[in-house]
């Protein structure tokens, strides 16, 4: 019982781990195509986001999993902290361009804190009585909304501020 009182708390450790793998997993396979879809290309906020997304998807697997929750209220209170995520990674990697840090110090950071948020969020979700229930259906459709931009917005980020990678000056990969 002790395990899945805290389990917001590792859930956000494993999350943020296997996030920051996924974060420069392109530096580290020497740009291999595969690590293209599910790690961050360049710095900016799209990329940030996208380990990070992924990591939380498949941390929401794991908890299905082993917690064996009531489906539709889990799943719906998880898919309200995924956007939590969205949100305040998005919003704080913006933020960081103007922090004078070193660039991936200051997105782990944005991270870390949109993780732990999430993380809460969504745990305090599922543990109120509040009845999200209702919104399983619209929320799975943005899921899957949310599943195909992370995939198709790594090959084709338009030019907007949240794809703008502010340390080289471009949009998407580097050349």
């Amino acid at each position: 019982m002790c395990v899945k009182r805290y389990f917001p708390l590792i859930g956000a450790a494993v999350i943020f781990g296997f996030g920051v793998v996924l974060h420069i997993a392109y530096q580290l396979s020497d740009r291999a195509a595969w690590s293209y879809i599910v790690s961050s290309v360049n710095f900016s906020a799209w990329e940030l986001y996208k380990p990070f997304g992924y990591s939380y998807i498949f941390f929401i697997i794991i908890e299905l999993s082993y917690l064996r929750p009531s489906l539709i209220s889990f799943l719906s209170a998880k898919l309200i902290g995924m956007y939590v995520l969205c949100a305040v990674i998005l919003s704080e990697a913006m933020l960081c361009r103007f922090i004078p840090l070193n660039p991936l110090i200051s997105q782990l950071a944005a991270a870390a804190i949109g993780i732990i948020s999430a993380q809460f969020a969504g745990y305090k979700l599922y543990a109120s009585c509040l009845k999200t229930d209702y919104f399983i259906i619209p929320l799975i459709v943005s899921l899957c909304a949310m599943i195909f931009l992370l995939l198709m917005l790594s090959f084709f980020p338009p030019h907007w501020g949240i794809f703008y990678d502010f340390y080289s000056g471009g949009f998407g990969r580097y050349i």
